[in-house]
C-alpha cells in the first residue's frame, strides 16, 4: 500500500527542528502498513493569505495526489486577523478538496509570555476546522496540557515563541496520532536528528510527551 503523502504549508512553527521529518520517522518506527512521506511549502512569518497568493504553494497542492495537506497560519493570525485567516483557509481548502485530499489544521501554541491567548488561538482553529469538516491537529492543546501536568518540561525555544526540539517532538506526536488515529505511546525513540538535544531526554519524558499528544487528540475529536 502506498505511503500517506502529506504536504505541510506554514512557516517557522512548521520547519523548526525539521518537525515534519520527525512525523515521518515516527511512522517509520511504528511499522504501519502505510508509512508517510512529507513535503513542505514554508516561509518566514508567513500567513495563509501569503500562501494563497504564492504560486509555488498553489502549484504544490495541485502537483501531487496528497492524502493530507496541513495548513498553519502565522502565530498572530488568529489573534489579529482571524477573518483573513478563515477566508484564506477556505480558499486553500477548496483547492485541497479538488485534489481529493483532506485538510488538517495545525493549531499552534501561544507565546510563552502570553499564555492567556491560547483560548483565542484554539477557538479560531476549532471553528474553521468544524466549518470545513476538516481534521484538527490540536498541538496547542497538547502544549497546554503538558505544561499543566509537568511545568518543569520546557517546550519553548529561548525566544519564547518557537519550539525547542522537545516542543517539536510533542508537535510531531500530535500529527502522528492525528493521521494514524493511534497513540504514539511506546514507540521506540529513534527519531532524534543530527545535533539534536533530544538525544539527552530521558525515556520517561518521551513517554510523557507521547501520552500528552494522544490525549489531546482524543479530547479534540470527542
Amino acid at each position: 500500500m502506498k505511503a500517506y503523502k502529506v504536504l505541510f504549508i506554514g512557516n517557522s512553527h512548521t520547519y523548526y527542528n525539521d518537525m515534519p521529518q520527525m512525523v515521518v520517522k515516527l511512522a517509520d518506527v511504528a511499522g504501519h502498513e502505510r508509512n508517510l512521506e512529507a513535503e513542505q511549502s514554508i516561509g518566514n512569518g508567513v500567513s495563509l493569505e501569503w500562501h494563497w497568493q504564492n504560486r509555488k504553494t498553489r502549484d504544490l497542492i495541485k502537483g501531487e495526489r496528497w492524502d493530507y495537506v496541513v495548513l498553519q497560519d502565522r502565530s498572530g493570525g488568529p489573534l489579529e486577523v482571524k477573518e483573513s485567516m478563515h477566508r484564506h483557509a477556505r480558499l486553500l481548502n477548496a483547492e485541497i478538496r479538488k485534489q481529493g485530499a483532506k485538510t488538517i489544521f495545525y493549531m499552534t501554541w501561544a507565546n510563552k509570555h502570553r499564555s492567556q491567548t491560547q483560548k483565542i488561538i484554539s477557538e479560531a482553529y476549532e471553528q474553521i476546522a468544524r466549518e470545513l469538516d476538516a481534521v484538527l491537529a490540536p498541538v496547542g492543546v497538547a502544549w497546554v496540557n503538558c505544561q499543566k501536568v509537568n511545568p518543569e518540561i520546557n517546550l519553548y525555544h529561548k525566544d519564547g515563541r518557537h519550539a525547542n526540539p522537545m516542543g517539536s517532538y510533542l508537535t510531531a506526536c500530535v500529527f502522528y496520532a492525528t493521521i494514524y488515529n493511534v497513540s504514539p505511546e511506546g514507540l521506540p525513540f529513534l527519531v532524534s536528528l543530527e545535533n539534536n538535544e533530544l538525544n539527552n531526554i530521558t525515556e520517561d519524558k518521551i513517554r510523557f510527551l507521547q501520552r500528552m499528544a494522544f490525549e489531546a487528540t482524543l479530547f479534540s475529536n470527542s
